[in-house]
């Protein structure tokens, strides 16, 4: 009998950019110290325009991934670009706003409602 791991799959990325200045992170898997960088590394690797954040794959995210984030937010309205994090669990949603990080990372309840804010912010900025 071989042993189960009680670790679960490994955090993965995917990256799809829409059209230029548009690209949409969806991450499936956990967002812990082991797979911290992985995160860090696709969200310094944005480039300038939207960026949205799909976590509604994540079975979890410490509290080093919603810093991480938070930090993501702060670079791109420091560079005038716009950021945004899907997440439809009622615990994503709870750890943003006890940490206070939903005053800084735009948190929506899907990708559609995302786009639409964020490009929409865009579309009257311009």
């Amino acid at each position: 009998m071989s042993p189960v791991s009680a670790r679960p799959s490994p955090l993965t990325a995917r990256r799809t950019q829409y059209r230029p200045g548009l690209l949409v992170l969806t991450f499936t898997g956990e967002i812990d110290a082991l797979t911290l960088p992985i995160l860090q590394r696709e969200l310094a690797a944005a480039p300038p325009g939207t960026t949205v954040v799909d976590l509604t794959r994540v079975a979890f995210l410490g509290l080093a991934g919603a810093r991480a984030l938070a930090a993501a937010a702060q670079r791109a309205a420091g560079e005038g670009s716009r950021f945004g994090v899907v997440a439809t669990s009622r615990t994503l949603a709870r750890l943003f706003r006890i940490t206070g990080l939903a005053s800084v990372v735009p948190m929506f309840a899907s990708l559609s409602d995302a786009l639409r804010e964020l490009l929409a912010v865009h579309d009257t900025a311009c």
